[in-house]
């Protein structure tokens, strides 16, 4: 197939056989303006080159615009389907503060820790849980969830997890004995 051609019509004198993409390069290196005519055969008389520039641009823009609507879209996709995960895991990671929730959030944590290759958990909400914090810098949390085993058994299980603050750091840790499953 053989590319369409264009003759345009600048400073007086008819110029070309130009390409189309000669021409949008021509209209934005500011050689020639919308006002500038083009022709191209079976046409029977001159247009204004902004009938075929404009067009081509608005296409690259609406383009442009699905692009940005389908990435837009398979982001809220992406924030819904792992949004809650990742919000869960990141507070379980960084709870920094001597609350009966960061206690809560961060004993989550050190369960998750310790459950083997192949091994979840689905954690009850922190209503169902007993927090108890052991001033200076301690506590001791009870909380419970669906604990699946590697062969995908599911039970309701319970740990008490015993964690030390360090008020320097902001963190809290294991307390030196191992965390209990009563």
């Amino acid at each position: 197939m053989q590319e369409e051609v264009f003759y345009i019509y600048h400073l007086g004198e008819q110029r070309g056989p130009y390409t189309a993409r000669q021409v949008n390069h021509l209209h934005k290196c500011g050689y020639i303006n919308d006002d500038t005519m083009y022709w191209r055969e079976g046409m029977e008389q001159w247009h204004p080159i902004s009938e075929i520039v404009e067009l081509r641009a608005q296409q690259k823009r609406m383009i442009k615009w699905g692009i940005a609507a389908a990435v837009l879209a398979l982001l809220a996709v992406l924030a819904w389907l792992f949004g809650p995960v990742t919000m869960a895991a990141w507070r379980e990671l960084t709870s920094g503060e001597y609350t009966e929730t960061s206690a809560w959030w961060r004993a989550r944590g050190i369960v998750r820790g310790q459950l083997a290759a192949g091994e979840n958990v689905a954690f009850d909400p922190y209503h169902d849980a007993r927090v108890a914090l052991e001033p200076p810098a301690a506590a001791t949390v009870m909380l419970g969830g669906n604990f699946t085993a590697a062969d995908g058994h599911t039970e309701h299980a319970s740990w008490r997890v015993r964690m030390a603050f360090d008020v320097a750091h902001g963190e809290w840790s294991p307390a030196p004995h191992k965390t209990e499953n009563p």
